[in-house]
């Protein structure tokens, strides 16, 4: 007998928003079940004869696994009849946190390399436990109130078998009248101190059983208007696994059966998902149980550099029933949650932000990005993906310093705004798109959905250490029009340090 888990390979974040590549891998014999490994210094909950806690209201029953690290191993919508809709074939699947950084590959304390090709994943602690059948240990549990729980956990590497992480979840579960919602917490303090740059994290991973194939969401440029949404994997189109990629800037999905009832999640700060099914086609919709190899999937992505001594927090709901139940919720939600234009403000995080070809001074962050320049390439800083419209937003403003090397002669330089368009490709899925691209070689009455070149402008700065608000009229700008999704700063091939306080969108 094989043991499967499915995984999504999460690269540094490149100049733009690529979708991932996406594999599968056998592991040999079944592992060895409910082994643990104990650290030093941990104290243990006790969670008796019965591992699962639950909390229940009318609409909603939630199950957290004690011995899978506090992972969502039960999900009910009982207005619906749907039993448990959660998958738990392995450690890897369930609705549990799941975190990426380097190196890649990830060599253990005392040398124990990674099972298989599971190298590519890098550091990768998960909630449940990993590939070689090790579950990680809930440290405390507390029932806050009738509806919510609050625990900590030791994740375990999951390319490893018995490797705990350097670092532990904390989770906040509270149920709402149709759903529940988690506040997650990962605290690291590794000891590899060394700077890895961003990547995509899993903000959380949901696995559904295999009645929950359908995959609903809303690709397009016109959010929160209520326009039609998208069927991104049904049940005879051949797709679902690999997992495809979209972006969708109403930060919601959900997998749904045959009547469009199911499991919706709501991320506020992802606008980019990986989701699918496998399984194949002949196996959805079908009833198999929560240990089949047939599952969907769901994770809201966001772009995140995790220090060695990080405290990085993330909110996401869970919505259960239709699918216009699910996104009306949203709806809702968005009304306090989504503001109408970006405003990045750097005093305590990055806010998702990351890098290609620089670094900055590391966590904590005490009010501003100290980005580390140097003189033989452009570093880039990049913001997350986002949404807003252009009218919305003509004017844009940084708060920054510019500090030369060494303290060195002051100079004037360029710093340059590229502004990234939504474009026709982000109107479909990475599968459904790669289809399309190909139709359209043999047959130009397919439409390409091509992606728009992005826009840019230079800006005068000066090194000279002294803080500035910088102000760009963005109506000059051809082609800043419409919806937009992402900014980058360029700045010029020199060495020296940018000191960014603040970086904001404005209506005048």
């Amino acid at each position: 007998m094989k043991h499967y888990r499915f995984f999504l390979l999460l690269p540094v974040l490149l100049a733009t928003l690529s979708c991932p590549l996406l594999c599968l891998q056998t592991q040999g014999a079944e592992p060895q079940r409910d082994r643990v490994v104990n650290v030093p210094g941990d104290s243990v909950y006790d969670f008796g004869t019965e591992p699962v806690r639950y909390l229940e209201n009318d609409r909603i029953k939630l199950g957290l696994n004690m011995m899978l690290g506090g992972a969502v191993t039960y999900l009910e919508d009982k207005a619906n009849n749907s039993g448990n809709m959660i998958n738990s074939h392995d450690w890897g699947r369930q609705i549990q946190l799941s975190y990426y950084s380097g190196p890649n590959p990830y060599i253990g304390p005392n040398g124990e390399k990674p099972l298989g090709n599971w190298g590519a994943l890098g550091w990768n602690p998960i909630q449940s436990g990993d590939c070689g059948g090790f579950r990680s240990q809930v440290l405390a549990f507390e029932q806050l109130d009738e509806s919510s729980y609050f625990l900590r956990a030791r994740p375990m590497i999951w390319p490893h078998s018995g490797v705990p992480a350097e670092c532990v979840f904390e989770c906040r579960y509270q149920l709402v009248d149709n759903g529940f919602i988690l506040d997650a917490t990962i605290i690291n303090n590794r000891s590899d101190k060394t700077f890895y740059n961003v990547r995509y994290q899993e903000t959380p991973a949901l696995y559904t059983n295999a009645p929950w194939y359908k995959l609903v969401s809303y690709l397009g440029d016109k959010p929160f208007e209520n326009e039609p949404t998208t069927v991104i994997v049904d049940k005879n189109d051949q797709k679902g696994w690999p997992w495809t990629f979209y972006y969708t800037p109403e930060r919601w999905s959900a997998l749904v059966n045959a009547d469009n009832y199911g499991v919706g999640v709501y991320q506020p700060f992802s606008t980019v998902t990986t989701a699918g099914f496998y399984g194949g086609d002949e196996t959805k919709g079908k009833s198999f149980g929560e240990k089949d190899d047939s599952t969907g999937y769901i994770a809201p992505l966001e772009t995140a550099i995790l220090d060695w001594n990080i405290k990085y927090a993330y909110r996401a709901i869970f919505i259960v029933g239709s699918v216009d139940e699910i996104r009306s919720t949203v709806y809702e939600y968005a009304k306090t949650d989504i503001p109408k234009r970006p405003n990045w403000v750097f005093e305590k995080d990055r806010q998702n932000w990351g890098y290609v070809d620089a670094t900055d001074e590391g966590y904590p962050i005490v009010n501003s990005l100290k980005i580390n320049l140097n003189s033989d390439k452009s570093a880039i800083a990049q913001s997350p993906s986002d949404f807003w419209k252009a009218e919305d937003a003509p004017y844009l403003e940084i708060n920054a310093a510019f500090i030369p090397a060494d303290n060195g002669d002051k100079v004037d330089d360029v710093l340059t705004i590229q502004l990234y368009p939504v474009s026709p490709s982000d109107f479909l899925d990475a599968t459904e798109h790669s289809r399309k691209s190909e139709a359209h070689k043999t047959d130009p009455n397919v439409p390409e959905y091509p992606t728009l070149p992005h826009l840019s402008k230079e800006i005068p700065i000066r090194f000279d250490s002294q803080a500035r608000t910088i102000r760009v009229d963005l109506t000059d700008v051809d082609g800043y029009t419409g919806a937009m999704k992402q900014l980058k700063l360029v700045f010029p091939i020199r060495a020296g340090q940018a000191a960014l306080e603040s970086v904001r969108f404005l209506d005048e």
